[in-house]
């Protein structure tokens, strides 16, 4: 059913549109509609025809790598799974190689639309190049954020979310970066929508793990409980683990456990359905 939504979405955006350079997927980059985005892509052992791909992606800071480190631990420590650490819109990693788009200002200006169109344009062709049979996808910090917003935006698209040191509260988080760190960049309102006032989008098939460090002082806990709140207000499946540390939790070996555990229970339920054909 994943494979010909796929299919079909990509279908019909062939059929409207006028004839376009077709989208490309390597191990190092997607292009659609001539939009780049790089990429690191790991390969677990045991891989199937429909394998589980998890798209692992980072924070605010710039020269951002550590979601390569994320993606490379999960398929050394899994089967059947193809792991994607995935560079945002605008940012540099560590070895000078820049996505396309526009890297914003990092005060909660870059969760919008246009940088979460274009990493669910990429999520969708890897899931289309690989075959994917679900679509997990973990991210921190501000990238927490987007990946919150884009499993609202995009209800269909992700079967499970790792959301992790999550500013779901957008003005909120503002406010406290403010105080904190008196930077007129946080100051004031912003037109941006909060992912905590989207949660009556998600899917209900979508289950959310939320990860948070008790001391965290960037993405304070209590916007991770306000927004586990409001998805169980909305009957979403949802837990939050509190975990001992502070911002910087996204290759915490928790983290690992719980995903690890997530992708094994997905490639049983994956080998029931095969013994059923």
């Amino acid at each position: 059913m994943r494979n010909l939504y796929f299919a079909l979405t990509w279908l019909a955006i062939a059929l409207a549109a006028p004839a376009k350079a077709q989208p490309t997927v390597s191990p190092d980059e997607i292009v659609v509609e001539s939009t780049k985005t790089f990429v690191q892509t790991y390969q677990s052992e045991g891989l199937t025809h429909e394998p589980i791909l998890v798209v692992a992606l980072h924070g605010d800071l710039p020269n951002a790598s550590y979601q390569y480190e994320f993606a490379r631990i999960v398929a050394e420590n899994s089967k059947n799974t193809i792991s994607v650490g995935m560079l945002r819109p605008g940012y540099s990693d560590r070895e000078g190689r820049s996505s396309d788009g526009v890297m914003g200002e990092t005060v909660g200006d870059n969760y919008d639309a246009t940088r979460i169109n274009q990493i669910a344009a990429a999520i969708q062709q890897l899931a289309a190049h690989y075959n994917a049979s679900e679509i997990i996808l973990a991210a921190h910090s501000g990238g927490a954020a987007i990946a919150a917003k884009l499993v609202a935006v995009y209800r269909d698209l992700v079967d499970h979310a790792v959301i992790v040191s999550c500013p779901c509260n957008v003005t909120k988080w503002r406010k406290d970066m403010y105080e904190m760190t008196e930077f007129e960049g946080f100051n004031g309102p912003l037109d941006v929508v909060s992912p905590v006032d989207l949660v009556s989008d998600i899917s209900d098939k979508l289950t959310i793990s939320i990860f948070v460090g008790r001391s965290d002082n960037v993405a304070r806990p209590y916007l991770s409980q306000e927004y586990l709140e409001a998805l169980r207000a909305q009957g979403k499946t949802a837990e939050l683990t509190l975990l001992e540390g502070e911002h910087n939790i996204f290759l915490h070996r928790q983290i690992f456990i719980s995903l690890l555990d997530k992708i094994s229970e997905m490639n049983g339920e994956l080998s029931a359905e095969s013994a059923a054909q």
